[in-house]
């Protein structure tokens, strides 16, 4: 699919709109989700870090695995859309699945919701950003157009 030429604006923009699904998870990730956990929660704070420090740890793992995984898969979509497809409903079930642990955990019980919600919701964003990311080079040949999509 090595389109040669000029993309459209509309090809630029629906790729761009790609990009807000990790721009939600990064932000709620970074700027919300440790607030979140220990002070309206009531995890510890050691814990928490630990926690996020593992998720981040398996991410670092899955992230080169996915990309082997979408470089080598061939399918009537291509090699990058089916991870995409496949990872909307996975991901949108766990990033909630994270801001809403049950209620009564103890304090392991938490270190396991968060670990887990975590570990699955960047699993399912991985699933995802790195296809999506591959795909540029498969949207087109043209540096100039691969500089564009690269800094929406």
């Amino acid at each position: 699919m090595h389109a040669p030429g000029r993309l459209s604006h509309r090809v630029k923009i629906a790729y761009g709109f790609g990009l807000s699904a990790e721009g939600i998870k990064t932000n709620a990730f970074t700027l919300f989700l440790l607030f979140y956990y220990q002070q309206i929660v009531g995890l510890d704070p050691g814990l928490c870090g630990v926690a996020l420090f593992v998720a981040l740890l398996i991410d670092a793992v899955t992230d080169p695995a996915v990309g082997v995984w979408s470089d080598g898969f061939r399918s009537r979509l291509g090699r990058r859309h089916p991870f995409m497809y496949a990872a909307g409903l996975p991901l949108a079930v766990c990033f909630v699945a994270v801001f809403l642990p049950p209620r009564g955990l103890s304090q392991a019980g938490l270190f396991a919701w968060l670990l887990g919600s975590a570990s699955a919701t960047r699993f399912a964003m991985t699933l995802f950003a790195i296809p999506h990311q591959a795909l540029v080079a498969e949207l087109t040949q043209d540096y100039d157009e691969r500089t564009s999509l690269q800094t929406l």
